[in-house]
């Protein structure tokens, strides 16, 4: 039997991968898809970096560098621990849960009307409609700007794994450099980076607008693919659907199931600062290590029956937000909407059908995973 592509059925592929191939090189690529692998290079920083932009040319460095300094995703220590610090203390878990009332109030409109259209597409009319709305709210800009930040973040979206998309980057860091105010007394979230200090240290114009894109970006497309491969998952499962509306308390563990079955991140990128050796394959200096978290996140030796979609699991240890430094500071914001949505959209759908996407209606990235559109009918009794 021939084995599927990582486009046309990632979940396939990577088993058969961690069965017969779970290191291997690919020119100067190694993909890496076992758990514990995988565990040890995210948790050895020194070694294997994130600071991409020290292997470009010069000249695409400087392009990158005019607009924005790198996302404290792209960086290492010690920077990344000054702009993590200082980014975390504007973007704090009590600021995001002050949002829960306006996060609900969204949600619950976007389920409503769902239900009076009783045919939508799931994408476009609740899980992209929430992260955006609310992701736009924080930030501090217009809704009527929502289009074009989701053509921004497509665009990057998409380029994620495969070179920097600098036009975008320039058209969305001067958007943001417009909206700094270092006189700025509001609350939110822009006002905020502007304004907050630690240890004498501000961040320049370019860290903010680096932190911006990248909240809008990761925060709009995981949290969106988040919550479209939920009900994707729960419509695949139809007895949990039932037991949740019956029990909300099942909610929280549906969320975490949905990170580990269909993770929104499928993988991650790494390069080796050294030459060494993993699971007996060479490693040399500058060579990229493809993490294949979504493989992880399935793999028989860490999580019982990993290929089936079991909200009531106790492993609770998948790697969907990363681990180690850089563990995805916008966890407990993606959580929180996600098991919002679900509460909201299960109180108000008794019931519904899904068309079968194809693997074109999947979006077009290395790196993420979800729907461009996902066909939803309601049922009403």
């Amino acid at each position: 039997m021939e084995i599927p592509t990582y486009k046309e059925e990632p979940f396939e592929w990577y088993r058969e991968m961690r069965k017969n191939s779970p290191v291997y090189r690919e020119g100067n690529m190694i993909h890496i898809f076992k758990y514990n692998t995988i565990s040890k290079i995210l948790s050895d920083h020194q070694n294997f970096s994130s600071q991409f932009r020290d292997l470009l040319g010069e000249e695409m460095a400087a392009m990158l560098n005019e607009k924005t300094t790198p996302s404290i995703l792209l960086l290492d220590p010690p920077l990344h621990t000054t702009l993590r610090g200082l980014v975390g203390s504007a973007f704090t878990p009590r600021s995001i849960e002050l949002f829960e009332p306006r996060i609900r109030e969204i949600a619950r409109m976007l389920a409503h009307a769902i239900v009076e259209k009783e045919n939508s597409d799931i994408v476009s009319d609740l899980s992209y409609q929430l992260p955006i709305r609310v992701i736009s709210e924080m930030l501090g800009v217009p809704e009527s700007d929502s289009e074009i930040f989701r053509d921004w973040s497509d665009k990057l979206a998409t380029s994620l794994g495969r070179g920097p998309d600098i036009e975008t980057q320039y058209d969305m860091a001067d958007y943001f450099y417009k909206k700094i105010d270092r006189n700025s007394k509001g609350n939110n979230l822009i006002s905020r980076l502007s304004t907050v200090e630690m240890d004498g240290r501000k961040l320049s114009d370019k860290e903010i607008a680096g932190f911006a894109i990248l909240l809008l970006v990761a925060g709009n497309e995981t949290t969106t693919n988040l919550i479209t491969n939920a009900i994707l998952s729960l419509y695949d499962h139809p007895e949990i659907y039932n037991e949740m509306r019956k029990t909300p308390s099942l909610i929280p563990g549906v969320v975490e199931e949905t990170l580990r079955y269909r993770s929104p991140v499928q993988s991650t990128r790494r390069y080796s600062k050294i030459d060494t050796e993993i699971e007996g394959e060479e490693i040399l200096k500058n060579d990229i290590l493809a993490l294949y978290l979504g493989s992880a996140n399935r793999d028989e030796e860490a999580f019982e029956d990993g290929e089936s979609f079991n909200p009531y699991r106790k492993e609770k240890r998948h790697m969907a937000f990363g681990q180690g430094i850089h563990f995805c500071l916008g966890a407990p914001l993606a959580r929180l909407e996600a098991r919002i949505a679900l509460e909201e959209f299960s109180k108000a759908v008794p019931g519904f059908e899904i068309e079968k996407p194809s693997p074109d209606d999947r979006i077009d990235s290395d790196i993420m995973y979800g729907f461009r559109k996902l066909n939803l009918k309601v049922n009403r009794s």
